[in-house]
């Protein structure tokens, strides 16, 4: 499970909302460990992988594998929220 990017985000309802959550669990840019260099559309980004991950049949558990693989040193339970985050924000169903 690759998280890369295509593309500038828009930003929405469900962008909104992620960014909200993101930044209340201090996730944000400049607060967690993420890097945004063009951003909050970064996180959106990062969001919406995380969303397509899971609707093509990744697990949970094998989204926040893949991220901890290419996030070494990030605690997993940082990982859990933001994968948390952006399945509720963005593949709610």
């Amino acid at each position: 499970a690759s998280l890369a990017f295509a593309g500038p985000a828009s930003a929405d309802a469900a962008d909104d909302n992620s960014l909200t959550m993101i930044k209340a669990a201090e996730l944000g840019c400049g607060q967690g460990p993420f890097e945004c260099p063009t951003g909050d559309s970064d996180m959106i980004q990062i969001g919406r992988a995380i969303c397509r991950q899971l609707t093509h049949g990744n697990s949970t558990l094998a989204v926040s594998q893949a991220i901890m693989r290419q996030k070494p040193g990030v605690p997993p339970e940082t990982i859990a929220r933001l994968v948390a985050i952006s399945k509720s924000a963005y593949c709610p169903s």
